[in-house]
């Protein structure tokens, strides 16, 4: 009987450990048009704070290191990193985007490491939304060249 009683308080914990690594840190990806150009949003589900990122020359590969600031939203430590994929569009080229909240991915406090590989070249900028659980990236528009964010050409 307290083999049995043993072996099942050992399953409800696993369980319960398996499903917090399983929880999603992204909520949602969108994409919107803005003017010309377009937007993709990644949601979280929880507040984060933007501490650096690093594009390739092309716009391929982007890496994105962010700090979140409510632990417990984005389900604490996973033992594999969340993927995603995004098929694309005609001015937003397909891409996957893979979540780390390893603690070795930065040495900043429960660091949130996201990291795009896009299919082709693009032209975009990175930041924090006004909300504090999203990442925009703001596409160039191709007629002028511009971050559509910025009004700056690129």
């Amino acid at each position: 009987m307290l083999r049995l009683l043993s072996a099942a308080l050992t399953a409800m914990s696993l369980t319960a450990v398996w499903q917090q690594a399983l929880a999603e840190v992204i909520d949602d990806i969108t994409v919107e048009r803005l003017d010309s150009a377009m937007r993709v949003r990644v949601r979280f589900t929880g507040r984060v704070h933007y501490l650096r990122q690093a594009v390739s020359g092309d716009g391929r590969v982007a890496s994105v290191y962010l700090q979140a600031l409510d632990r417990v939203a984005l389900g604490g430590p996973p033992a594999i990193d969340e993927v995603k994929h995004w098929p694309g569009s005609e001015a937003v080229p397909p891409f996957t985007v893979r979540v780390r909240l390893d603690p070795g991915c930065d040495p900043a406090p429960n660091p949130v490491c996201i990291f795009f590989r896009f299919e082709r070249a693009a032209r975009y900028r990175i930041r924090l939304g006004e909300d504090g659980r999203s990442l925009w990236l703001d596409f160039a528009s191709e007629e002028e060249g511009r971050s559509p964010s910025s009004g700056k050409k690129r």
